[in-house]
Parts: C-alpha cells; sequence; structure tokens
C-alpha cells in the first residue's frame, strides 16, 4: 500500500503544475483566437468598403494581403494607377506569391486597357509601350504561376496586339545613313474575340 500512496502523491504534485500550465495554454490559444477572429472581421470591413468604391486610406504595413490587394484595385478603379503600382511593388517582399501574383495580373491588364484606349486616341508609340510592359509583368506572373490559365491567355492577348519581333543580326546602332526608314509598325492592331 505504501507503493500506492507514493505514487498518488505523486500524482497530486504533479497534477498542479500540469493544471496551471493546461491553463496557460487554454488562455494563450483563446487570445489568439479572439485576436485572429477581430482581425479578419476589420479586414473584412475594409475589404467590403473598398469593394463598394469607398476610397479608403490604408497603412500597408500591418495589412493584409487580401486588403492590399483589394486597396490595388480600387486605385485602379479609380485610375490612380502610380499610387497602385507602388503598393503592389511593395508587396513583393512580403505578400504571398499568390496574392502578389493578382497584383500584377490586374495592373497588367489595365496596362492593356490603357493601351486599347491610346489606340483609339491614335497613339500607337504609347500603345506599344504599355502593351510590352504589361508583356512583361505577365511573364513575371507566369514565373511565379506557371499552370494560371488566366495569365496565359492576356499575355497570348498582349502577345497579339504588340508582337514579340525576333530581333536581326546586326546591331540597330549599325544601321546605314541611307537605310529606308521603318514603316511596318509593331502593332497590328487590337484582336477581337478569343484566340
Amino acid at each position: 500500500m505504501p507503493a500506492l500512496e507514493h505514487i498518488l502523491t505523486r500524482l497530486r504534485a504533479l497534477a498542479g503544475p500540469a493544471l496551471w500550465l493546461w491553463l496557460a495554454l487554454a488562455a494563450a490559444g483563446t487570445f489568439h483566437f479572439l485576436r485572429t477572429t477581430l482581425a479578419t472581421k476589420s479586414d473584412n470591413a475594409i475589404i467590403a468598403a473598398l469593394n463598394s468604391g469607398e476610397d479608403r486610406e490604408i497603412d500597408a504595413g500591418p495589412a493584409s494581403d487580401a486588403v492590399l490587394l483589394a486597396r490595388v484595385n480600387e486605385l485602379l478603379r479609380r485610375d490612380r494607377f502610380d499610387e497602385a503600382q507602388a503598393l503592389a511593388n511593395g508587396m513583393a517582399g512580403r505578400s504571398a506569391p499568390s496574392y502578389r501574383v493578382k497584383a500584377i495580373y490586374n495592373i497588367a491588364n489595365d496596362r492593356v486597357r490603357r493601351a486599347v484606349a491610346a489606340i483609339g486616341n491614335g497613339d500607337i508609340d504609347g500603345a506599344t509601350a504599355l502593351v510590352n510592359v504589361a508583356k512583361s509583368e505577365y511573364r513575371i506572373a507566369l514565373r511565379m504561376e506557371p499552370t494560371n490559365w488566366d495569365l496565359k491567355h492576356n499575355l497570348d492577348v498582349a502577345m497579339r496586339i504588340v508582337r514579340d519581333l525576333p530581333l536581326s543580326d546586326s546591331d540597330p546602332e549599325e544601321v546605314p545613313p541611307d537605310a529606308p526608314t521603318r514603316v511596318w509598325t509593331d502593332l497590328p492592331g487590337v484582336p477581337k474575340g478569343l484566340p
């Protein structure tokens, strides 16, 4: 019997610290759950406000990836392209790749829309530059998400707007002075429909 009493005494002695440890872990878990729930609720309210067209400033430092993406999209809707580009560039080091890809994709799409408008206004050089930058952004996003069909499709459309022509073997600085000026544009036109 003394062995059993010794074991029970030992268990009672261990139960005190274990109980306190369990209570501390439960309190920490509850605190973490409440903090995460409140942060998610706050993020959802900000995203809903941005999606409804409210121009809400955010602090990019503590903002979640979803809030940053919603802000980029709202800035693009408001034609504040430079601010959207700066915010998306800031996402590079801190955001999950999926959110970064979505931001790059939306900015590249906006460039293509601007290029189509520039074509309508007769600004062929400006449209060509916009489409070339959009193509490079689609390629950056495709390196991060190579199976994204929407990226592949939009890159294909952009490549149809401005073709990637093979470079000639001669150096462009070695063009003879009596060479004819280039009359063919790299911009064949805006494609209609699916490929």
